[in-house]
């Protein structure tokens, strides 16, 4: 998994190096954060037995560096896509609010996978016109490290 995020930030990287001028002002940015489980909330309640397509799931978490300092917030919204008797399949947009600025993602996921790529959206402030990826590290729901992957110009 890891190797695939070097390609797509090399593949990144290659073409931003191709247009003109964008070589001198390409940067990547990369750091991890992870969640606090003792402060996430998620709220399973609009998911019944069985799923149905498009019922709800939240995560609300705290968000700590890795020396454990505070790093933001996380709000993720996911639907339920499809399902299978031991599987979920979740569509998720995820809001990290941290402390120099907002990034947005999104992924398509089995919550059997518990180690998943996701994509950058944007961002404001430190972040405005980024583009990238988070690699997800999921041991349960409210349980997450977030290693980004980002590219600036």
């Amino acid at each position: 998994m890891k190797n695939r995020y070097s390609k797509a930030i090399l593949c990144s990287a290659l073409l931003m190096a191709i247009l003109p001028g964008a070589a001198d002002a390409l940067s990547v940015k990369r750091f991890t954060v992870a969640s606090d489980p003792g402060t996430a909330v998620v709220d399973f309640g609009g998911i019944t037995t069985p799923p149905l397509p498009g019922q709800p799931l939240t995560i609300r978490e705290n968000l700590r560096d890795l020396d454990g300092g505070p790093a933001g917030l996380a709000a993720i919204d996911c639907v339920v896509v499809a399902f299978t008797t031991a599987d979920l399949v979740l569509d998720c947009r995820a809001h990290f609010e941290l402390l120099d600025g907002a990034i947005d993602g999104h992924a398509v996921f089995m919550t059997s996978q518990h180690d998943y790529p996701a994509v950058v959206l944007g961002g404001t402030e430190a972040y405005q016109g980024v583009l990238g990826t988070v690699r997800v590290l999921d041991r349960a729901p409210g349980d997450e490290t977030y290693v980004f992957s980002l590219l600036a110009t």
